[in-house]
């Protein structure tokens, strides 16, 4: 009878060590696995924005060339990503530089018109990028618009 219930004193302090013990070991194991999805995540997002980068850069070449689509593209980065930041809606032929569409214009250039519509082309383009940008930097996440 001793030796019983002296082994059912064991057993039970064995089962309040173990969890008093173990459950920092449990909640330190399921932690770690977390931080490893939460930095897969990280890596998803950085490869996401090399992608972006790249795009970015990739339509800056295509337009360096031509002085009207240079300027156009500067300018509408700059204005989207400005209305970006500012959670603004999306409005690239409101802007006064996209109406104008005249910066860096030069009669050595050719026909004002043609120089217009090549830098209204290019404009469109840059803002979608830099108002997608603006948007990424303000923190904007359009799934957790309501919450």
């Amino acid at each position: 009878m001793k030796s019983t219930l002296r082994y059912g004193t064991w057993i039970l302090a064995l089962a309040v060590g173990g969890s008093v013990f173990g459950a920092p070991i449990l909640a330190r194991a399921t932690l770690s696995q977390q931080d490893r999805d939460r930095d897969q995540d990280r890596d998803r997002d950085r490869d996401r924005d090399r992608d972006r980068d790249h795009d970015r850069d990739r339509d800056h070449d295509r337009y360096s060339r031509n002085p009207a689509a240079s300027a156009g593209y500067e300018d509408g980065m700059n204005d989207g990503r400005q209305d970006g930041l500012a959670r603004h809606s999306s409005r690239p032929h409101q802007q006064r530089n996209y109406r104008d569409a005249s910066r860096g214009y030069n009669p050595d250039f050719g026909s004002r018109r043609e120089y217009r519509a090549q830098y209204r082309e290019a404009y469109e383009q840059g803002y979608a990028t830099g108002y997608q940008e603006g948007l990424d930097r303000s923190g904007y996440d359009p799934d957790h618009r309501n919450r």
